[in-house]
């Protein structure tokens, strides 16, 4: 039997991967090989401190994290900070050494997945659903932004603001749309800069049925220690805390 759970998933890219990939295979050196290991040990770190439910997967320059607990919105938004940060400085040093232009993507959106591999003879742990794919697209579609690196659904978003501000949540539900909200309650769209995020606009993504809320990840905001650690707070309890602050 397929077992269906609600969880948060994240996907991070090296964007250039490819080409950066290959000018270090042709100068025979090591160097991209252990920044590759660096950003892999990274994720399963950070996944690991932050989740006790919490699945990892690998597609070469990308990496699939799936938070599958009660908390999966909290645990899910709190690796993208911790890793966003941990990236950004990882890229900043690799460019810094290398004269190589080097960055990244995340996307991550809450919805439902299958682990379609629990019940094989060979226990593959593979896990399927819409919410891999719209992580996915909205990642992509960080590109398109500026210097934006990092960016959730609606989905994720909605459950973030249900959870920590419930009294906006109700206000929420009942507009028609974000354009709406705006209109008539500008305080309640302005609320995700206490998460530090953006709401950009209903975007058309790949294979969705309708247009869907992209909010994105101030990269300003997100350089501020002070602001940056309150939020993780909000999500996570201070033993947690206090852990990651060590790691980072």
């Amino acid at each position: 039997m397929v077992t269906e759970k609600y969880g948060t998933s994240v996907i991070t890219d090296i964007r250039n991967f490819t080409g950066i990939f290959e000018q270090f295979q042709n100068d025979n050196s090591e160097e991209f090989i252990n920044f590759l290991e660096n950003y892999y040990m990274a994720q399963s770190l950070f996944a690991n401190i932050v989740s006790d439910d919490v699945h990892l997967s690998s597609t070469g320059d990308g990496v699939l994290t799936i938070f599958l607990s009660e908390n999966s919105h909290r645990e899910g938004f709190a690796f993208l900070l911790l890793i966003h940060r941990y990236l950004t400085n990882m890229c900043e040093t690799f460019t810094k050494r290398n004269g190589i232009e080097t960055s990244f993507g995340i996307g991550a959106d809450s919805g439902s997945v299958w682990d379609v591999g629990k019940n094989m003879e060979i226990k593959l742990d593979t896990y399927v659903g819409n919410v891999i794919n719209r992580s996915s697209r909205i990642e992509g579609n960080t590109k398109n932004f500026g210097n934006t690196t990092a960016a959730i659904g609606n989905f994720l978003y909605k459950n973030l603001i249900k959870d920590l501000y419930p009294k906006a949540f109700d206000i929420m539900e009942k507009s028609k749309n974000y354009d709406s909200l705006l209109n008539k309650h500008p305080d309640i769209v302005l609320l995700s800069k206490e998460l530090m995020l953006f709401y950009i606009f209903e975007m058309e993504l790949k294979n969705m049925d309708k247009p869907l809320p992209i909010f994105r990840l101030s990269e300003y905001m997100v350089s501020d220690d002070e602001i940056y650690w309150r939020v993780i707070s909000k999500l996570l309890s201070e033993e947690k805390v206090e852990k990651l602050k060590e790691e980072l």
